[in-house]
């Protein structure tokens, strides 16, 4: 896994939220490379009352998760929330959507590198002694991180592609604790400018110890623990404490340069070492369920987080809630619908009913229209995701033209590749613009609308 690298243009729609279990536990080593004979670990250790027990029991042929298994664990999550938490504990998505998810690379080489990820994490086995929280008691229990998994490849044997369909099945033991809502908030931005995945790592194991575990709201704004008890938490296979120090400065100086840090104090000598974390002042994310449900609608995180400062979050949960009720059992509009209806739910609202008039004659015969563009939509819709996105961008470059740069059509090609935006909808506006003599201003709304998916999450 260590090949997988981040994506230098291409940033994840959704990014928001890690189980706070999984996050303080430290289950995947921070460190990018692992010695051949690393298959197994444990650690016992106090926490509060308890004595905590963690062991780890992975492959020959795979080892033990670690480096950016962090970041692909954190996308299935993150799609996990976005799909609404599905009963059946799967996610399904192609494997660039859980690259992307992940806020990786999505060249052709980084799929190898994804498919041994899910492999190691559904291979190696966790036993936990009275460590994992139910957000009242600590618990034991035995999973893996990915229960099942089903793939397919271009060829038998095959390694994953950007077309391969994956369906990642998590144990009831993570997918529950999410479901309870014992989850908290990621900052998208902090893992989009971290470059190391050992940052990221380290990011997101001080973040799960900010949060208390009886009230994940509170955060804390100081952090002390033992260099070594730290190093093991990170699971940082060399305890010597030199060792530890040169794993964890690189991380240190990207988490102090993009803010996350105010400063990290050393106290003391070898083995007795003190670490002293001080965190910058920061506005803590919003309700993670519900910046869930809103991208799993497709709305950007910045749109999504300027829906809630602006409106309130009862405001948005509650129009929200009402505009899922309006669309049940109705083919699923696409982003700029819900947003829209958000901002202004008048707007869609039944109007009172008129004054009865007089009954008009009924016609002798009603006949349904004639539609000969069925066909050709009907074949539109058993296209793939990706062929679908081919397919829009060619239309739409037909209609536009120069109106649109080569840029914008390659983010609108990734934007409809995750359906960010609805391909059926686009190809219908820009036919209206073409027939209308609108496309200039068809082409300038479309572009508003990729700018919002080409800035920060």
């Amino acid at each position: 896994m260590d090949s997988l690298g981040r994506s230098s243009e291409k940033r994840p729609l959704t990014r928001h939220v890690d189980e706070l279990n999984l996050a303080r536990l430290g289950l995947i080593s921070m460190q990018t490379r692992i010695g051949p004979e690393t298959v197994s670990w444990e650690d016992a250790y106090g926490e509060g009352s308890e004595r905590v027990s963690v062991k780890c029991v992975g492959t020959a042929e795979y080892l033990v998760p670690h480096g950016t298994d962090n970041d692909v664990i954190i996308g299935i999550l993150c799609l996990f929330a976005a799909q609404g938490f599905p009963a059946s504990n799967a996610v399904t998505a192609t494997a660039n959507q859980f690259l992307r998810a992940a806020g990786l690379d999505i060249s052709g080489r980084y799929h190898k590198g994804l498919q041994e990820s899910l492999m190691r994490l559904s291979h190696s086995n966790f036993h936990i002694e009275r460590g994992w929280h139910d957000g009242k008691r600590y618990r034991t229990v035995i999973f893996r991180h990915v229960h099942e998994i089903v793939f397919d490849t271009a060829q038998s044997g095959g390694v994953l592609d950007q077309e391969s369909q994956i369906t990642v099945v998590l144990p009831p033991t993570i997918a529950e604790s999410l479901r309870r809502g014992f989850l908290k908030p990621l900052n998208s931005s902090f893992l989009v400018e971290l470059r190391q995945p050992t940052s990221r790592a380290l990011y997101r194991l001080l973040d799960g110890h900010r949060h208390e575990l009886e009230n994940p709201d509170q955060r804390l704004k100081q952090f002390s623990v033992s260099l070594v008890e730290w190093g093991r938490k990170a699971r940082i296979l060399d305890l010597r404490p030199d060792k530890i120090r040169r794993v964890l400065d690189p991380a240190h100086r990207e988490l102090l340069e993009t803010g996350y840090l105010a400063a990290v104090e050393y106290e003391g000598r070898g083995r007795q070492q003190m670490i002293h974390y001080t965190f910058e002042e920061e506005v803590v994310a919003l309700d993670p369920v519900l910046m869930a449900r809103l991208t799993g609608r497709g709305i950007v995180p910045k749109v999504a987080r300027t829906l809630v400062e602006s409106l309130g979050l009862e405001v948005v949960r509650s129009r929200l809630d009402e505009v899922e009720r309006l669309i049940e059992g109705k083919k699923t509009p696409g982003p700029g619908f819900f947003v829209s209806f958000i901002r202004s739910p008048e707007d869609y609202r039944p109007k009172s009913a008129p004054k009865p008039r007089a009954a008009a004659q009924p016609p002798l015969l009603t006949l349904e229209p004639v539609d000969p563009d069925r066909e050709a939509r009907e074949r539109f819709e058993q296209l793939t995701p990706t062929q679908r996105a081919q397919e829009t961008v060619r239309s739409l470059k037909v209609v536009y033209g120069a109106r649109l740069t080569a840029e914008e059509y390659q983010v609108l090609g990734e934007v409809l590749e995750v359906q960010g935006l609805d391909a059926s909808a686009l190809r219908s506006q820009a036919a209206r613009a073409l027939a209308g003599g609108q496309c200039d201003q068809e082409a300038t709304e479309l572009r508003r609308r990729l700018s919002e998916f080409q800035q920060e999450a």
